[in-house]
């Protein structure tokens, strides 16, 4: 088996502090409404500040946890994935040391739902996502923290909320300018390096915001605009040793090596955003606005690989080292993977807010657009030494096993090595939706405090998935890996090893061209052209008895998917025969709630609720893409027919805050699900088959299961001393324990389930300083779904440590330091056991500082 670099799932918890911040902002905002209603305020007030999601939190009907912009600056992160991290119960996973995908609950984020200012977000590469692989995971590394003003992560959905996402639902409020009492301007420069290779890193921020217009009839601007702009550039490079086993004990020895890969990666990632948003408001009865984001990011990808393969062909225990294995049968590759992608997510919103006495009107609609473009992709294999004498012990020290040659050519020569093939592969995703959405509320005065509320939401959603491969096989007179090579020779590879000169990238694209001269791509055809489209509508009443406030409501929701693709069927002579094929669904789903809110005394708040929701089948699950070889009796084909995944989610919170400066909270939460999803291997008779074919596909089971418990707390030491006054600790855990009938007959953890998960911060705040040591852990968790328990992949436990620091100079200068990952904790992945790691890539730390500017 070859493994290829898997991104870091990390979970952690983070509470909010509240402390002032340097803006103006009108009024106090009514908290006796839920932290949905609170988004689509004519007049947002204070959202960036801490205390108000703080207070948010604790007013909302239902289990909500909201951190704000003032909360994400006290960390060193620089995309929407990883602020998400440091929220309770958000697991993140990362790819080269950066954030990038988020877990809710032990549910990955293929089950989980996201909207940016209640438009649905989307994913912009499918073959990308991680875990069950779906392709429906929001990539959050494409939403910068400078375009947003908070974010909030509902775990008991609503009726007025989208039905999709069974661990939770993840909203990121845009940056806006309304209440703004003058013009601003905050800009944020930055530089940093990362050791491991010496190469750095340059950031740029800019946000502009004005109110205009003169005054209304209460006294506020009638126009506002915000503009955001930001720039992350990094040079990232690491040292990756992955190796694949031999599976097939007891004929060949425990811990047999089938492969041995040394890969040494170059990123140069360019990150990028712009945002706008134009209000008009030309009372505080009415509101329209206009917003846009365009975010993403470029990258370039540059790695050697020496690889060592045959490393149990003939294995036998070293006479010499009980530890260690000899083999003769070796043979070496050594190649060069030179990539560009870019990834982009795009909404463009207009939409309004209204006040007829007490009736509340809201609308919006939207176009929405994520891409994944892979410019090229080329992979050039050189052949090298074969039949050669290897002995190796990865036992004494898995992680960092030891080789050498005892008889055969020096495999860190490039003279060796001789080219056999180049290969190239382009690939153009599209994900585009058309959305729109209308709400009305209105009391119906059979109590003091009531409301009933009731809406709809069109969806109309396209998927594309194009992919092409081509392959260069060269025939010619030999190309020696001399004349591409460039470069001393590697010796430092982990500070452990050689793996001789790097390959020159230009060197080997100007060859394909010379020798091949390949004419342009035509048109592929997709992988999958998929359309989804949902229409919904929803009904809910709140009210408030004395202590106790209820919510009761129902949302309906009916989705018809168009899914095509090809058929291609291998015969056992001649050509493959493709044939374009499309299947179609609908169905209706029905999502009633419960929720319960008790306050007896201001400092305690008690919750009790019942939610349901929704994970629709991924796209690589309902894939209408099937291969028939005749010849081999194997079938690899999606199920259009699966059922999407229902949950019914019961939760208990309690939570008491003796002061504004402390709290302590406990919840515990059941997710039971109906038609999980999984892999299926099946034997069985299948069209244009004779006799029983193997088939690979999806399929739903009758139930699996979600469930744990959360703990947080944070304090302020306010009553010390003096200086000590500024000292403060955040503290947060979760347990989740999870089961589904993943293999048949066999109940095991869903993966994505991490069982333990913690959080601690020790803070300290005080005239103008700021300095946060934040770690985190996360325990061992299910990655990969393999044969068996000794074949199931992990990701290992980790523990990571943050810094942050800022020094406000004064109201228009700022300074700050990052130092993330102080640990150098590794991603390390394992087969089966801890002491058969498969992966294992350090990053070192990473520095940063610069200056913040507000005006």
């Amino acid at each position: 088996m070859k493994i290829r670099t898997m991104a870091l799932v990390s979970t952690t918890l983070a509470t909010i502090l509240p402390i002032s911040v340097h803006a103006q902002t009108s009024s106090a905002p009514d908290f006796s409404r839920s932290a949905k209603e609170r988004s689509t305020d004519i007049v947002v007030t204070a959202q960036r500040q801490a205390k108000t999601a703080r207070a948010e939190e604790q007013a909302a009907p239902n289990v909500v946890n909201i951190q704000s912009a003032e909360t994400i600056a006290k960390y060193p992160d620089i995309n929407a994935a990883e602020a998400l991290s440091r929220i309770p119960g958000v697991a993140l996973s990362i790819d080269t040391a950066e954030g990038r995908f988020v877990n809710i609950r032990g549910l990955d984020g293929n089950l989980n739902g996201a909207t940016f200012g209640g438009v649905v977000l989307l994913n912009t590469q499918p073959g990308g996502t991680y875990f069950n692989a779906s392709g429906r995971a929001v990539e959050f590394d494409t939403v910068p923290v400078g375009a947003i003003d908070r974010i909030v992560v509902t775990k008991t959905g609503l009726p007025d909320h989208d039905a999709e996402g069974l661990g939770g639902t993840v909203e990121l409020t845009p940056r806006t300018a309304i209440g703004a009492k003058r013009p601003f301007l905050e800009v944020t420069l930055g530089g940093g390096v990362q050791p491991l290779r010496g190469h750095g890193l340059y950031r740029d921020e800019v946000v502009f915001g004005a109110p205009f217009g003169g005054t209304n009839a209460e006294g506020n601007a009638p126009f506002s605009v915000v503009l955001t702009q930001f720039l992350y550039n990094d040079r990232r490079s690491f040292d990756d040793l992955e190796a694949a086993y031999i599976n097939d004990q007891p004929a060949t020895p425990d811990k047999a090596f089938d492969a041995l890969e040394l890969r040494n990666y170059n990123y140069n990632r360019k990150r990028f955003g712009f945002s706008g948003e134009f209000d008009f408001t030309p009372n505080d009865n009415h509101r329209l606005y206009a917003r846009v984001s365009i975010a993403g990011y470029n990258e370039s990808v540059h790695r050697l690989r020496l690889e060592i393969d045959g490393l149990a062909d003939g294995v036998v225990v070293d006479p010499a080292n009980p530890n260690g294995f000899v083999v003769t049968a070796a043979s070496t590759v050594k190649t060069l993977r030179d990539e560009d992608e870019t990834h982009r997510n795009v909404v463009y919103q207009i939409g309004g807010e209204h006040r007829f006495n007490d009736i509340k009107l809201d609308w919006f609609g939207a176009y929405s657009r994520a891409t994944y473009v892979k410019h090229f992709d080329y992979n050039s294999n050189f052949n090298g030494p074969d039949r050669l004498a290897v002995g190796y012990d990865n036992i004494t020290n898995p992680d960092f096993p030891t080789f050498r040659v005892l008889g055969g050519a020096s495999i860190t020569d490039s003279a060796n090595y001789s080219l056999a093939r180049i290969t190239n592969q382009i690939e153009s995703d599209r994900d585009r939706e058309w959305s729109g959405a209308i709400n009305l509320s209105t009391p119906l005065h059979l109590l003091d405090d009531d409301q009933l509320k009731f809406g709809a939401k069109l969806r109309l959603r396209r998927k594309i998935a194009a992919p092409q491969s081509f392959r260069y096989n060269y025939g010619g007179p030999a190309a020696s890996l001399s004349s591409f090579a460039t470069g001393a020779p590697i010796t430092d590879f982990y500070g452990l090893y050689a793996i001789g000169q790097d390959i020159n990238a230009s060197a080997v694209r100007s060859f394909l061209t010379t020798t091949f001269n390949p004419a342009a791509p035509g048109a592929a055809t997709p992988l999958f052209d998929d359309s989804e489209d949902v229409i919904a509508g929803y009904a809910q009443y709140k009210a408030v008895f004395g202590n106790v406030s209820a919510l009761a409501g129902v949302r309906v929701e009916n989705t018809h998917s168009i899914y095509r693709g090809t058929t291609v069927v291998t015969p056992a002579a001649g050509a493959d025969i493709v044939t374009a094929t499309s299947q179609s669904r609908s169905y209706t789903n029905v999502f009633p709630t419960i929720q319960l809110r008790y306050q007896p005394i201001e400092s305690v708040i008690a919750r009790a609720t019942w939610s349901t929701g929704i994970a629709r089948p991924g796209f690589f699950q309902t894939i209408n893409n099937t291969q028939i070889d005749v010849g081999a009796g194997t079938v690899s084909t999606g199920n259009p027919a699966l059922k999407p995944t229902y949950g019914n989610n019961f939760d208990l919170a309690f939570e008491y805050a003796p002061s504004a400066d402390t709290f302590v909270s406990i919840g515990l939460f059941d997710k039971e699900f109906q038609d999980y999803i999984v892999t299926r291997t099946v034997r069985g008779s299948f069209p244009g088959i004779t006799g029983i074919a193997t088939i690979d596909t999806f399929s739903n089971i009758s139930g699996a299961h979600a469930r744990g418990i959360e703990v947080a707390g944070s304090t302020k030491f306010s009553g010390l001393p003096g200086l000590f006054s500024g000292f403060g600790i955040d503290a947060n855990g979760s347990y989740v324990t999870s089961a589904g009938q993943i293999r048949p007959g066999e109940s095991i953890t869903l993966p994505g389930t991490f069982n333990y998960t913690a959080n601690g911060a020790l803070f300290y705040e005080a005239r103008g300083l700021k300095l946060r040591l934040a770690g985190q852990y996360e325990s061992a968790v299910l990655f990969g779904i393999g044969g068996s328990r000794a074949t199931d992949v992990f990701q290992d436990k980790r523990l990571t440590l943050d810094f942050n620091g800022s020094y406000d100079v004064n109201r228009h200068l700022g300074l700050f330091v990052n130092l993330k990952n102080l640990t150098d904790e590794p991603l390390r992945f394992y087969e089966g056991s801890a002491n058969r790691p498969i992966q294992r890539e350090f990053y070192d730390l990473t520095f940063e500082g610069g200056v913040k500017l507000r005006f």
